[in-house]
Protein backbone atom coordinates (compact mmCIF):
# COMPACT_ATOMS: atom_id res chain seq x y z
CA UNK A 1 0.00 0.00 0.00
CA UNK A 2 1.26 3.25 -1.10
CA UNK A 3 1.34 6.53 0.52
CA UNK A 4 -0.94 8.06 -2.03
CA UNK A 5 -3.52 4.90 -1.66
CA UNK A 6 -3.69 5.89 1.82
CA UNK A 7 -3.96 9.60 1.52
CA UNK A 8 -6.17 9.24 -1.58
CA UNK A 9 -10.13 7.73 -2.31
CA UNK A 10 -8.51 4.31 -2.62
CA UNK A 11 -7.70 4.17 0.50
CA UNK A 12 -11.39 3.15 2.15
CA UNK A 13 -11.53 1.17 -0.76
CA UNK A 14 -8.97 -0.79 -0.76
CA UNK A 15 -8.73 -5.22 -0.12
CA UNK A 16 -6.78 -4.53 3.26
CA UNK A 17 -8.65 -1.91 4.70
CA UNK A 18 -12.03 -3.56 3.60
CA UNK A 19 -10.61 -6.95 5.05
CA UNK A 20 -10.01 -5.06 8.41
CA UNK A 21 -13.28 -3.40 8.27
CA UNK A 22 -15.42 -6.18 7.55
CA UNK A 23 -13.06 -8.36 10.25
CA UNK A 24 -14.34 -5.67 13.04
CA UNK A 25 -17.94 -5.84 11.55
CA UNK A 26 -17.97 -9.66 12.53
CA UNK A 27 -16.07 -9.84 15.82
CA UNK A 28 -19.47 -7.07 16.81
CA UNK A 29 -21.64 -9.57 15.49
CA UNK A 30 -19.67 -12.70 17.72
CA UNK A 31 -19.29 -10.95 20.89
CA UNK A 32 -22.75 -8.11 20.69
CA UNK A 33 -24.80 -10.24 22.71
CA UNK A 34 -23.43 -13.41 23.98
CA UNK A 35 -23.33 -12.59 27.47
CA UNK A 36 -27.25 -11.88 28.40
CA UNK A 37 -28.25 -14.49 26.00
CA UNK A 38 -25.98 -16.80 27.43
CA UNK A 39 -27.64 -16.17 30.51
CA UNK A 40 -31.23 -16.68 29.21
CA UNK A 41 -30.22 -20.19 27.63
CA UNK A 42 -28.39 -21.17 30.58
CA UNK A 43 -31.82 -20.44 32.44
CA UNK A 44 -33.90 -22.06 30.42
CA UNK A 45 -31.66 -25.42 30.67
CA UNK A 46 -32.62 -25.18 34.02
CA UNK A 47 -28.96 -23.73 35.55
CA UNK A 48 -29.02 -22.38 38.59
CA UNK A 49 -28.65 -18.37 39.61
CA UNK A 50 -25.36 -19.68 41.16
CA UNK A 51 -24.49 -21.53 38.68
CA UNK A 52 -25.00 -18.99 35.96
CA UNK A 53 -23.16 -16.48 38.17
CA UNK A 54 -19.92 -18.83 37.89
CA UNK A 55 -20.47 -19.65 34.34
CA UNK A 56 -20.41 -16.15 33.08
CA UNK A 57 -17.48 -15.17 35.81
CA UNK A 58 -15.25 -18.11 34.07
CA UNK A 59 -15.97 -16.32 30.84
CA UNK A 60 -15.00 -12.53 32.39
CA UNK A 61 -11.82 -14.36 34.43
CA UNK A 62 -10.54 -15.55 31.37
CA UNK A 63 -10.62 -12.32 29.38
CA UNK A 64 -8.93 -10.89 32.40
CA UNK A 65 -6.09 -13.33 32.65
CA UNK A 66 -5.54 -13.41 29.03
CA UNK A 67 -5.64 -9.29 28.46
CA UNK A 68 -1.83 -8.99 29.28
CA UNK A 69 -0.84 -12.27 26.89
CA UNK A 70 -2.92 -10.24 24.14
CA UNK A 71 -0.04 -7.59 24.22
CA UNK A 72 3.02 -9.37 24.76
CA UNK A 73 1.93 -12.44 21.99
CA UNK A 74 1.61 -9.55 19.09
CA UNK A 75 4.47 -7.79 20.35
CA UNK A 76 6.74 -11.09 20.03
CA UNK A 77 4.89 -12.32 16.90
CA UNK A 78 5.10 -10.44 13.43
CA UNK A 79 1.65 -13.38 12.49
CA UNK A 80 -0.96 -10.73 13.78
CA UNK A 81 -3.42 -12.26 11.06
CA UNK A 82 -3.00 -15.66 12.09
CA UNK A 83 -2.79 -14.74 15.85
CA UNK A 84 -6.34 -13.35 15.05
CA UNK A 85 -7.43 -15.56 13.14
CA UNK A 86 -6.93 -18.53 16.09
CA UNK A 87 -8.66 -16.68 18.60
CA UNK A 88 -11.51 -15.93 16.83
CA UNK A 89 -11.62 -19.89 15.84
CA UNK A 90 -11.56 -20.54 19.45
CA UNK A 91 -14.31 -18.03 20.53
CA UNK A 92 -16.73 -19.53 17.94
CA UNK A 93 -15.61 -23.08 18.86
CA UNK A 94 -16.40 -22.66 22.49
CA UNK A 95 -19.82 -21.06 22.20
CA UNK A 96 -20.65 -23.31 19.11
CA UNK A 97 -20.27 -26.23 21.54
CA UNK A 98 -21.86 -24.89 24.04
CA UNK A 99 -25.41 -26.09 23.38
CA UNK A 100 -24.08 -29.42 22.66
CA UNK A 101 -22.93 -30.40 26.27
CA UNK A 102 -24.90 -27.95 28.11
CA UNK A 103 -26.11 -30.46 31.12
CA UNK A 104 -21.90 -30.75 31.70
CA UNK A 105 -21.47 -27.84 33.36
CA UNK A 106 -17.73 -28.23 34.12
CA UNK A 107 -17.34 -28.86 30.07
CA UNK A 108 -19.36 -25.69 29.82
CA UNK A 109 -17.56 -23.83 32.46
CA UNK A 110 -14.19 -24.73 31.01
CA UNK A 111 -15.62 -23.54 27.20
CA UNK A 112 -16.48 -19.98 28.65
CA UNK A 113 -13.00 -19.74 30.13
CA UNK A 114 -11.39 -20.55 26.61
CA UNK A 115 -13.90 -18.26 24.27
CA UNK A 116 -13.70 -15.45 27.12
CA UNK A 117 -9.79 -16.16 26.70
CA UNK A 118 -9.99 -15.65 23.21
CA UNK A 119 -11.57 -12.61 23.00
CA UNK A 120 -9.17 -10.71 25.07
CA UNK A 121 -7.07 -10.85 22.08
CA UNK A 122 -10.05 -9.22 19.52
CA UNK A 123 -9.26 -5.11 20.46
CA UNK A 124 -5.68 -5.17 20.80
CA UNK A 125 -4.93 -7.48 17.23
CA UNK A 126 -7.46 -5.60 15.12
CA UNK A 127 -5.60 -2.09 16.64
CA UNK A 128 -2.55 -3.55 15.63
CA UNK A 129 -3.28 -4.83 12.22
CA UNK A 130 -4.65 -1.13 11.36
CA UNK A 131 -1.44 0.49 12.77
CA UNK A 132 0.40 -1.63 10.36
CA UNK A 133 -1.94 -0.79 7.51
CA UNK A 134 -1.90 2.98 8.32
CA UNK A 135 0.67 4.34 10.39
CA UNK A 136 0.51 6.83 12.79
CA UNK A 137 -0.97 9.69 10.84
CA UNK A 138 -4.01 7.59 9.29
CA UNK A 139 -4.34 5.55 12.37
CA UNK A 140 -7.51 7.72 13.55
CA UNK A 141 -9.10 7.74 10.29
CA UNK A 142 -8.64 3.82 10.04
CA UNK A 143 -9.83 2.98 13.62
CA UNK A 144 -12.82 5.25 12.94
CA UNK A 145 -13.89 3.32 10.20
CA UNK A 146 -13.15 -0.02 12.30
CA UNK A 147 -15.07 1.40 15.46
CA UNK A 148 -18.12 1.76 13.01
CA UNK A 149 -17.98 -1.13 11.48
CA UNK A 150 -18.30 -2.58 15.20
CA UNK A 151 -20.65 -1.07 16.21
CA UNK A 152 -23.11 -1.74 13.28
CA UNK A 153 -22.03 -5.50 13.89
CA UNK A 154 -23.27 -5.24 17.57
CA UNK A 155 -26.29 -3.73 16.00
CA UNK A 156 -26.79 -6.66 13.61
CA UNK A 157 -26.01 -9.39 16.58
CA UNK A 158 -28.87 -7.86 18.44
CA UNK A 159 -31.14 -7.51 15.97
CA UNK A 160 -30.51 -10.89 14.46
CA UNK A 161 -30.36 -12.35 17.65
CA UNK A 162 -33.84 -11.50 18.84
CA UNK A 163 -35.44 -12.35 15.63
CA UNK A 164 -33.76 -16.20 15.34
CA UNK A 165 -34.99 -16.67 19.10
CA UNK A 166 -38.22 -15.42 18.16
CA UNK A 167 -38.86 -17.85 15.13
CA UNK A 168 -36.98 -20.60 16.17
CA UNK A 169 -35.98 -20.56 20.19
CA UNK A 170 -33.13 -19.82 22.26
CA UNK A 171 -31.17 -22.54 20.57
CA UNK A 172 -31.02 -20.77 17.62
CA UNK A 173 -29.14 -17.31 19.04
CA UNK A 174 -25.19 -19.64 18.79
CA UNK A 175 -25.85 -19.53 14.85
CA UNK A 176 -24.65 -15.50 14.40
CA UNK A 177 -21.84 -16.13 17.05
CA UNK A 178 -20.76 -19.69 14.45
CA UNK A 179 -21.78 -17.17 11.43
CA UNK A 180 -19.97 -14.72 12.45
CA UNK A 181 -16.82 -16.61 13.76
CA UNK A 182 -16.68 -18.28 10.20
CA UNK A 183 -17.19 -15.23 8.39
CA UNK A 184 -14.80 -13.23 10.79
CA UNK A 185 -11.82 -15.49 9.72
CA UNK A 186 -13.08 -15.64 6.04
CA UNK A 187 -12.14 -11.81 6.22
CA UNK A 188 -8.90 -11.89 7.82
CA UNK A 189 -7.83 -13.61 4.70
CA UNK A 190 -8.68 -10.21 2.35
CA UNK A 191 -5.58 -8.57 4.94
CA UNK A 192 -2.45 -8.77 2.57
CA UNK A 193 0.38 -8.83 4.11
CA UNK A 194 2.30 -6.32 1.86
CA UNK A 195 -0.17 -4.06 2.86
CA UNK A 196 0.95 -4.23 6.67
CA UNK A 197 4.15 -1.64 5.81
CA UNK A 198 3.57 0.66 9.03
CA UNK A 199 5.35 0.28 12.59
CA UNK A 200 7.70 -2.48 11.50
CA UNK A 201 11.18 -2.95 13.21
CA UNK A 202 13.98 -1.37 11.22
CA UNK A 203 17.63 -0.28 11.92
CA UNK A 204 18.20 1.84 8.86
CA UNK A 205 19.01 5.42 9.10
CA UNK A 206 16.46 7.76 7.91
CA UNK A 207 12.72 9.69 8.12
CA UNK A 208 10.48 7.81 9.78
CA UNK A 209 7.90 8.34 7.24
CA UNK A 210 6.69 4.61 7.94
CA UNK A 211 6.55 4.83 11.67
CA UNK A 212 9.41 2.65 11.86
CA UNK A 213 10.40 1.24 15.13
CA UNK A 214 13.88 2.17 16.30
CA UNK A 215 13.94 0.48 20.15
CA UNK A 216 17.14 -1.93 21.02
CA UNK A 217 15.31 -2.66 24.57
CA UNK A 218 14.05 -5.84 25.17
CA UNK A 219 10.43 -6.27 26.20
CA UNK A 220 11.24 -6.73 29.96
CA UNK A 221 12.77 -2.81 30.01
CA UNK A 222 9.80 -1.67 28.28
CA UNK A 223 7.41 -3.25 30.48
CA UNK A 224 9.45 -1.57 33.30
CA UNK A 225 9.38 1.84 31.70
CA UNK A 226 6.06 1.99 31.23
CA UNK A 227 5.17 2.54 34.60
CA UNK A 228 8.16 5.29 34.92
CA UNK A 229 6.49 7.32 32.29
CA UNK A 230 3.74 9.97 34.17
CA UNK A 231 1.53 9.88 31.41
CA UNK A 232 1.04 6.11 30.77
CA UNK A 233 0.44 5.67 34.82
CA UNK A 234 -2.83 8.42 33.98
CA UNK A 235 -3.88 6.58 31.20
CA UNK A 236 -3.62 3.07 32.75
CA UNK A 237 -5.55 4.42 36.39
CA UNK A 238 -8.23 6.80 34.77
CA UNK A 239 -8.92 4.24 32.24
CA UNK A 240 -9.70 1.86 34.90
CA UNK A 241 -12.00 4.33 37.03
CA UNK A 242 -13.72 4.91 33.55
CA UNK A 243 -14.42 1.42 33.21
CA UNK A 244 -15.00 1.39 37.29
CA UNK A 245 -17.73 3.95 36.55
CA UNK A 246 -19.49 2.81 33.27
CA UNK A 247 -19.34 -1.07 32.99
CA UNK A 248 -22.34 -1.63 35.64
CA UNK A 249 -24.48 1.55 34.43
CA UNK A 250 -26.06 -0.23 31.36
CA UNK A 251 -26.71 -3.48 33.64
CA UNK A 252 -28.00 -1.41 36.43
CA UNK A 253 -30.25 1.15 33.98
CA UNK A 254 -31.83 -2.19 32.80
CA UNK A 255 -32.65 -3.11 36.42
CA UNK A 256 -34.09 0.30 37.29
CA UNK A 257 -36.21 -0.18 34.46
CA UNK A 258 -37.85 -3.54 35.31
CA UNK A 259 -38.23 -2.10 39.12
CA UNK A 260 -39.90 0.74 37.75
CA UNK A 261 -41.94 -1.12 35.02
CA UNK A 262 -40.29 0.07 32.14
CA UNK A 263 -41.27 -2.74 30.22
CA UNK A 264 -39.45 -5.13 28.09
CA UNK A 265 -39.63 -2.57 24.42
CA UNK A 266 -37.74 -0.32 26.95
CA UNK A 267 -34.77 -2.80 27.61
CA UNK A 268 -34.41 -3.85 24.30
CA UNK A 269 -34.22 -0.22 23.79
CA UNK A 270 -31.32 0.43 26.10
CA UNK A 271 -28.82 -1.53 23.58
CA UNK A 272 -30.08 -0.12 20.27
CA UNK A 273 -30.13 3.30 21.64
CA UNK A 274 -26.36 3.06 22.96
CA UNK A 275 -25.00 1.38 19.77
CA UNK A 276 -26.73 3.01 17.21
CA UNK A 277 -25.33 6.28 18.58
CA UNK A 278 -21.82 4.83 18.59
CA UNK A 279 -21.66 4.53 15.03
CA UNK A 280 -21.48 8.32 13.84
CA UNK A 281 -19.35 9.18 17.02
CA UNK A 282 -16.14 6.72 16.13
CA UNK A 283 -16.46 8.74 12.85
CA UNK A 284 -16.60 12.02 14.23
CA UNK A 285 -14.41 11.34 17.11
CA UNK A 286 -11.48 9.94 14.14
CA UNK A 287 -12.06 12.93 11.84
CA UNK A 288 -11.43 15.92 14.36
CA UNK A 289 -9.00 14.07 16.82
CA UNK A 290 -5.78 15.34 14.61
CA UNK A 291 -7.86 18.92 14.67
CA UNK A 292 -8.31 19.22 17.93
CA UNK A 293 -6.16 16.77 19.51
CA UNK A 294 -6.28 13.44 21.50
CA UNK A 295 -6.56 14.70 24.87
CA UNK A 296 -9.16 17.01 24.11
CA UNK A 297 -11.74 14.60 22.60
CA UNK A 298 -11.05 11.90 24.91
CA UNK A 299 -11.52 14.06 27.97
CA UNK A 300 -15.21 14.91 26.40
CA UNK A 301 -15.86 10.81 26.87
CA UNK A 302 -14.80 11.38 30.68
CA UNK A 303 -16.55 14.08 31.48
CA UNK A 304 -19.74 12.73 30.26
CA UNK A 305 -20.03 9.99 32.30
CA UNK A 306 -19.94 11.21 35.27
CA UNK A 307 -23.35 13.40 33.77
CA UNK A 308 -25.21 10.14 32.66
CA UNK A 309 -25.15 9.26 35.76
CA UNK A 310 -26.51 11.67 37.77
CA UNK A 311 -29.41 11.88 35.20
CA UNK A 312 -29.88 8.75 36.29
CA UNK A 313 -30.17 9.38 39.72
CA UNK A 314 -31.97 12.39 39.94
CA UNK A 315 -34.94 10.89 38.10
CA UNK A 316 -37.32 8.14 38.17
CA UNK A 317 -39.00 8.85 34.25
CA UNK A 318 -38.47 5.89 32.23
CA UNK A 319 -38.17 7.79 28.90
CA UNK A 320 -35.36 10.25 30.36
CA UNK A 321 -33.28 7.35 32.18
CA UNK A 322 -33.54 5.79 28.42
CA UNK A 323 -32.08 8.70 27.05
CA UNK A 324 -29.21 8.63 28.80
CA UNK A 325 -28.07 5.72 26.72
CA UNK A 326 -27.97 8.42 23.81
CA UNK A 327 -24.55 9.72 26.61
CA UNK A 328 -23.65 6.27 26.93
CA UNK A 329 -23.34 5.44 22.90
CA UNK A 330 -20.85 9.33 22.80
CA UNK A 331 -18.96 8.36 25.94
CA UNK A 332 -17.77 4.29 24.37
CA UNK A 333 -17.95 5.97 20.61
CA UNK A 334 -14.98 8.05 21.54
CA UNK A 335 -13.52 5.32 23.96
CA UNK A 336 -13.06 2.87 21.31
CA UNK A 337 -10.99 5.31 19.02
CA UNK A 338 -8.92 7.56 21.18
CA UNK A 339 -7.71 5.05 23.39
CA UNK A 340 -5.72 3.50 20.54
CA UNK A 341 -4.71 7.03 19.86
CA UNK A 342 -2.95 8.02 22.64
CA UNK A 343 -1.55 4.51 22.98
CA UNK A 344 -0.01 5.31 19.60
CA UNK A 345 1.30 8.34 20.36
CA UNK A 346 2.75 7.36 23.44
CA UNK A 347 4.83 4.63 21.53
CA UNK A 348 5.42 6.46 18.59
CA UNK A 349 8.80 5.16 16.76
CA UNK A 350 9.30 3.11 20.10
CA UNK A 351 7.76 -0.74 20.85
CA UNK A 352 5.42 -1.18 23.39
CA UNK A 353 2.17 -0.56 21.04
CA UNK A 354 1.09 -3.83 21.17
CA UNK A 355 1.80 -4.56 24.96
CA UNK A 356 0.55 -0.95 26.11
CA UNK A 357 -2.63 -2.09 23.99
CA UNK A 358 -2.83 -5.26 26.04
CA UNK A 359 -2.21 -3.20 29.40
CA UNK A 360 -4.64 -0.87 28.77
CA UNK A 361 -7.34 -3.66 28.04
CA UNK A 362 -6.57 -4.98 31.61
CA UNK A 363 -7.19 -1.75 32.71
CA UNK A 364 -10.43 -1.98 31.30
CA UNK A 365 -11.10 -5.62 32.53
CA UNK A 366 -10.04 -4.77 36.45
CA UNK A 367 -12.71 -1.99 35.92
CA UNK A 368 -15.31 -4.62 34.73
CA UNK A 369 -14.74 -6.67 37.40
CA UNK A 370 -14.42 -4.21 40.37
CA UNK A 371 -17.20 -1.95 38.66
CA UNK A 372 -20.11 -5.23 38.57
CA UNK A 373 -19.25 -6.04 42.03
CA UNK A 374 -19.61 -2.44 43.32
CA UNK A 375 -23.10 -2.38 41.72
CA UNK A 376 -24.03 -5.29 43.83
CA UNK A 377 -23.12 -3.86 47.44
CA UNK A 378 -24.76 -0.53 46.54
CA UNK A 379 -28.19 -1.51 45.62
CA UNK A 380 -28.47 -4.15 47.75
CA UNK A 381 -27.70 -1.89 50.74
CA UNK A 382 -28.85 1.79 49.23
CA UNK A 383 -31.12 1.33 46.51
CA UNK A 384 -30.44 1.76 42.78
CA UNK A 385 -30.46 5.92 43.36
CA UNK A 386 -27.47 5.98 45.87
CA UNK A 387 -25.59 3.61 43.07
CA UNK A 388 -26.02 5.50 40.56
CA UNK A 389 -24.30 8.73 42.88
CA UNK A 390 -21.36 6.34 43.61
CA UNK A 391 -20.43 5.73 39.51
CA UNK A 392 -21.11 9.77 39.03
CA UNK A 393 -18.25 9.99 41.75
CA UNK A 394 -15.77 7.53 40.55
CA UNK A 395 -16.53 8.93 36.67
CA UNK A 396 -15.75 12.20 38.52
CA UNK A 397 -12.89 10.97 39.38
CA UNK A 398 -11.60 9.42 36.56
CA UNK A 399 -12.72 12.52 34.62
CA UNK A 400 -10.35 14.77 37.10
CA UNK A 401 -7.01 12.22 36.93
CA UNK A 402 -7.38 12.22 32.95
CA UNK A 403 -7.79 15.86 32.22
CA UNK A 404 -5.28 17.14 35.08
CA UNK A 405 -2.03 14.50 35.09
CA UNK A 406 -2.32 13.92 31.00
CA UNK A 407 -0.12 16.51 28.69
CA UNK A 408 -2.20 17.96 26.32
CA UNK A 409 0.49 15.84 23.98
CA UNK A 410 0.88 12.41 25.10
CA UNK A 411 3.73 11.46 22.96
CA UNK A 412 5.56 13.99 24.14
CA UNK A 413 6.05 12.89 27.74
CA UNK A 414 7.25 9.15 26.88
Amino acid sequence: MTEESVAGAPFGLSRSLLGLNLVNLWLGVVIGVSIPFLTDYLKESRWSFSEIGVATALFGAGTLLFQPMSGLFAELTPHHRSLLASVVFLYGLGLTLLPFVNSFHPVVDGLLFLSGGASAFFFTLSSTLAFSLSGHRHFARTMGQNQMWNHGGFLVSAAGTATLIHRLGLSSGFIPITLGSVLGILSIGLIRRRDMIYHQASSAPGPEERDEIRDARPLGRVFADFFRTPAIRVLLLSTALFQVANAPVMPLLMLYLRFLDGGNGKLAWVVILAQATMIPIAWWAAKVSGRWGHKLIFSLAFFIMPVRSMICASTMNTEILLSTQILDGIAAGIYGVSVALIVSDLTRGKKGFNLLMGLSQIAMGLGSVVGPALQGVSVGNVGFRFAFLVFAGVAALAAGIFSRFMPDNPGASR
